[in-house]
């Protein structure tokens, strides 16, 4: 799986949102694409979304490349499985 991360204002997060929910219909058969937020400072927001392949990501405008051991401690499901977020963010 690949994560990639970005900075957005929290009015940008519904449309982040909805393309990774259209994409995880499409191409997530084994519920492993996760959408996760931590919240910053007034209007701004971290994202990361994990994907299964690097082509998704041209999807994902201003999103750039990290690893796994750049994802926060404690971030939010936005979106994906409750499940995968809790395999790896709570245990």
């Amino acid at each position: 799986m690949i994560w990639a991360h970005t900075r957005i204002t929290t009015d940008k997060i519904r449309s982040v949102e909805l393309l990774f929910r259209e994409q995880a219909v499409s191409f997530d058969h084994t519920r492993q694409m996760l959408l996760i937020s931590v919240v910053e400072d007034g209007s701004m927001v971290r994202l990361w979304v994990c994907v299964p392949e690097i082509e998704m990501l041209t999807s994902y405008y201003g999103f750039s490349l990290c690893t796994r051991a750049d994802l926060p401690l404690a971030p939010t499901l936005v979106a994906g499985c409750p499940e995968q977020f809790g395999r790896i963010f709570q245990g």
